[in-house]
């Protein structure tokens, strides 16, 4: 059976069977805590937007990485970077790309330790993070009763992904479009959610994906309020204004690198003190994920962007 045809998603599972994988990041015992390690890549086909520049293809494989290692409630210390470059690449373009990777890195207060360089027919980058956490957050460990939250606004990154696509242009659209090409890795939040969240993980295929994620992996069930969903004014004017549907980006959209998470309803205060967060469910008994939409309730597709998927996607993932 091809990749194509099974998914990424079903890939994983498969190696789930011998293999201790399925979080955002890998973790092993170290002193009195654990460290974690995460890689995440890029290719030029499938994840560099129209008009991305080189700054900021240095940036964005920083923070997808740096992204993984905060949802699990950890602190990123050190990433290496490895890349394939086309003969044809500018000196000058493929230094500004390391530049601003370095300066991502100073900017989440971890150490660009070095990587490797190699010749590709397009640009490929792979990098590698490594974190520390007393105890990791995982996404397996929600409990009913738990509530279920995001940080930040769901919706700007794909529906920037999304304009710069299909060639729109909206006057307002330019937050929305910075999101896309400049995701950020929310390493404080994570910090401040690791002592409270029972469960975590970022969203970067989409918040359906990541509901199902946490439910399956934790057994149980999650119920979603769709009003609840934080919504950036913003970006709700813009999709109105070029006709499209802003709760579909926030549902099954993705690249937001916004954290999702569960906690206990007695935590939640101390929680927002900390980190802009809002409430969007809640965990139960049971399985699958369901959403409320006014009077009505729906079991949640579980959609969202997949590598190796029929019909190809492209461009529309962050992780």
């Amino acid at each position: 059976m091809k990749l194509c045809e099974l998914g990424e998603k079903e890939i994983v599972r498969r190696l789930a069977s011998f293999l201790d994988i399925g979080d955002d990041a890998a973790y092993i015992a170290h002193g009195k805590g654990f460290l974690l390690m995460s890689t995440d890549m890029m290719y030029e086909e499938t994840h560099i937007l129209p008009g991305m520049s080189y700054e900021q293809v240095g940036r964005f494989i920083v923070s997808v990485n740096a992204s993984d290692i905060a949802a699990m409630g950890a602190r990123p210390i050190a990433f290496l970077l490895a890349c394939g470059n086309p003969p044809g690449m500018e000196y000058s373009d493929y230094e500004a790309m390391i530049r601003a990777a370095d300066g991502q890195c100073r900017l989440y207060g971890m150490k660009f330790a070095g990587g490797d360089t190699k010749q590709a027919g397009k640009l490929t980058l792979s990098g590698f993070c490594v974190g520390y956490a007393e105890k990791p957050v995982l996404r397996s460990t929600a409990k009913p009763g738990d509530l279920v939250a995001v940080t930040g606004c769901l919706g700007d990154a794909s529906l920037g992904a999304d304009i710069l696509l299909k060639g729109l242009t909206h006057p307002k659209a330019g937050p929305a479009i910075k999101k896309a090409l400049e995701p950020s890795a929310r390493v404080d939040a994570g910090l401040a959610l690791g002592r409270y969240a029972t469960a975590m993980t970022d969203i970067s295929d989409s918040l359906a994906i990541s509901l199902h994620d946490i439910a399956k992996m934790s057994g149980v069930a999650v119920k979603l309020y769709s009003e609840k969903i934080p919504l950036s004014d913003s970006s709700v004017r813009v999709a109105r204004g070029l006709g499209l549907d802003i709760m579909d980006y926030a549902l099954y959209g993705g690249a937001d690198y916004e954290l999702l998470f569960s906690v206990r309803p007695e935590d939640f205060g101390k929680v927002g003190s900390k980190v802009d967060a809002t409430v969007i469910g809640e965990v139960s008994f049971g399985c699958g994920v369901s959403c409320v939409a006014g009077k009505k309730e729906h079991v949640l597709e579980n959609r969202g962007f997949e590598h190796f998927k029929k019909p190809a996607q492209k461009l529309n993932k962050r992780g």
